[in-house]
């Protein structure tokens, strides 16, 4: 989308180290940015973790620290930007979440229940924004399936076509266009739309076939994640 470097040569851009699973690591970390650059107009909450591991296999302290950081910190990082946002009324919050916000997969047992809850952090966000009369300031909810970053290195997908693994460009394309489009939620691959569509009315016993068909029970199995090299 940038592919003009010119568009942007004349801006400054600001780097800051941050950890997400500390909420007064965040609020000093925000304050910090608000006095080098000002009021913030865009939050992209897109920071995340995966153990991989199944529930009875997680240690406590991995899946707290899922939900730390795929979860707690949106409410941190809403609270420390959003105040400005409301007393101007123009922003724009972006929640990447997941697919696995929208379904559950064997093997992600935290994974989704932290993506879940970034949906419904969406969800009840706007609905509070909408309430407050604040219409300047808008919301969208990123839920594409696997993106080849390597956080999911090892994962199989069973129908490529359907759901192929996601290349990173194409995503932050579409995360841009719903930006300047004031885009609500927007879902990747486009098989994904009926994926949500037929949840809402497929029993739930086909619902399990089908994720099971589709590889679903197992497309963890060979999970690896990204490799630390020493």
């Amino acid at each position: 989308m940038f592919a003009d470097k010119s568009i942007i040569a004349n801006f400054q851009s600001y780097a800051y180290t941050v950890d997400l699973s500390k909420k007064e690591h965040i609020y000093s970390t925000a304050e910090k940015v608000k006095s080098d650059v000002g009021k913030v107009d865009i939050v992209i909450n897109n920071a995340g973790v995966v153990t991989g591991k199944k529930i009875f296999d997680c240690p406590d302290n991995l899946m707290e620290l899922t939900m730390a950081v795929n979860t707690h910190s949106l409410f941190y990082t809403t609270k420390a930007f959003v105040p400005t946002m409301l007393e101007t009324n123009h922003g724009h919050v972006v929640t990447v979440a997941s697919m696995a916000g929208k379904v559950g997969v064997c093997g992600l047992v935290d994974y989704c229940a932290s993506k879940h809850g970034a949906v419904g952090f969406h969800e009840s966000l706007t609905a509070e924004l909408d309430a407050l009369g604040k219409d300047g300031v808008k919301t969208t909810v990123i839920c594409p399936y696997y993106i080849d970053t390597g956080m999911f290195d090892g994962v199989e997908t069973k129908s490529p076509t359907l759901f192929p693994v996601l290349q990173p460009q194409y995503v932050v394309d579409c995360i841009m266009e719903a930006v300047l489009t004031n885009k609500e939620m927007i879902a990747m691959p486009r098989f994904n739309y009926f994926v949500m569509f037929a949840m809402g009315f497929l029993p739930t016993d086909v619902l399990h076939l089908i994720r099971d068909y589709l590889g679903g029970n197992s497309m963890m199995d060979h999970f690896t994640g990204r490799v630390k090299n020493d």
